[in-house]
């Protein structure tokens, strides 16, 4: 499997190249329409990690389906991957273009788990809390978790803010057994 290191390097320099030629919206969505098709068309992606299928056959593929639909960036793209045999890890290389994308227009992801599904307000202000704190705008997802007693765990880029229930009883354990109870003399 491909590093996620490896990954981003070819998102990066998708990215970068895109961004010179203004063309970052239409090659974000490109890209996530050819990885969509690779997630869900298992014989599209069996086709360009056959053995049996020479490259000349696969350029060719390339040249009369996609070239005609795609820009410069996502074409050179695929040709470069085919060239480098390396098409197979497409999906993961438009993942890491995804987020870098999101990232460069002032999107980051956050990911809100509570144990009862939280309101539309509840939601929007949470979104409007984490846009103040970061300046970007956020993409917020939410998830049901059964396993929590109560409150919630927000994901936000790296950092995870856990206000969870069990959380908050083990700090009131941890600092009760800390303090020492004194004893009549």
């Amino acid at each position: 499997m491909i590093s996620v290191t490896l990954a981003r390097r070819y998102a990066r320099a998708l990215l970068n190249l895109s961004q010179r030629q203004k063309e970052l919206d239409r090659t974000q969505d490109e890209l996530a329409g050819i990885a969509a098709l690779f997630g869900r068309e298992p014989r599209a992606r069996r086709y360009f990690e056959s053995p049996n299928i020479s490259r000349d056959e696969k350029v060719e593929f390339l040249e009369k389906r996609l070239k005609p639909r795609l820009g410069r960036p996502v074409y050179g793209l695929l040709q470069l991957l085919l060239r480098r045999r390396r098409l197979d890890h497409l999906l993961s290389i438009a993942g890491e273009f995804e987020k870098l994308a999101e990232r460069a227009q002032g999107i980051t992801r956050a990911v809100i788990r509570t144990a009862v599904p939280i309101t539309d307000g509840q939601a929007s202000t949470l979104t409007h809390s984490l846009a103040r704190r970061t300046g970007l705008k956020i993409l917020l997802t939410r998830e049901v978790d059964a396993a929590l007693l109560g409150g919630a765990i927000v994901s936000l880029d790296h950092q995870v803010f856990d206000g969870t229930l069990a959380t908050e009883l083990w700090r009131i354990r941890r600092r009760l057994l800390a303090t020492r109870v004194q004893g009549r003399g």
